[in-house]
């Protein structure tokens, strides 16, 4: 069910990826200003396009920090240029310094999230195993060009579970273990996907 539903979050149309990045990228530019040390990623084709995003909070000079693949995780290096790309396709600086810095927050993409606002991701675990790894919890944010959610529980307790989800048209914050309250309005005007077990998927 899990690939299935991932699958199908993976085949949505990114038409207007533009439109719906700047969007999101404000909202995201928002939540950050708060937090002084920040994770993020760089984006991949079918990913929110957040440069202009770090462009800015660098120029604030906050400390943005990137994942750099390391065999079945990654380690954090500092953002700057040039990029180079490397196994699947990721870009990543070609400074491959870990920092020791602690993060106050993570911003994280992801391919769906479920009813426990947990991360489905691409399959790999490589964040899974680098939030075990990191031996604190910072605040962590989704990120998701369109929304698609599971009604139904698809992860397990190791999956990353984020405090807020940013997508398009659509900010949530977590309260409690289960996260349940997205609402039909909540998929119109965001034009996402809704899953269930019992129903299938639907588009509205």
């Amino acid at each position: 069910m899990k690939n299935e539903f991932r699958k199908m979050c993976l085949n949505m149309n990114r038409f207007n990826k533009y439109y719906y990045s700047k969007k999101i990228g404000w909202q995201l530019y928002d939540v950050c200003r708060d937090y002084k040390n920040i994770l993020f990623f760089i984006p991949m084709q079918n990913e929110v396009d957040i440069h202009w995003v770090l462009k800015k909070l660098r120029k604030e000079k906050k400390n943005i920090f990137v994942p750099f693949m390391e065999d079945l995780s990654f380690k954090m290096v500092k953002y700057q240029l040039p990029l180079k790309k490397k196994k699947f396709s990721i870009l990543e600086p070609v400074n491959k310094q870990k920092t020791l810095v602690k993060i106050d927050l993570a911003i994280v993409p992801v391919v769906g999230i479920d009813s426990s606002f947990r991360r489905i991701g691409f399959g790999k675990g490589m964040y899974d195993r680098f939030f075990e790894s990191l031996g604190y919890k910072p605040d962590v944010v989704f990120v998701q060009l369109r929304p698609c959610f599971s009604k139904n529980i698809l992860t397990e307790k190791h999956d990353v579970r984020a405090n807020e989800y940013i997508s398009f048209n659509i900010y949530k914050r977590s309260k409690n273990e289960r996260f349940n309250n997205f609402s039909r309005y909540d998929f119109i005007r965001s034009r996402g996907f809704f899953y269930s077990k019992k129903n299938g998927y639907s588009k509205v």
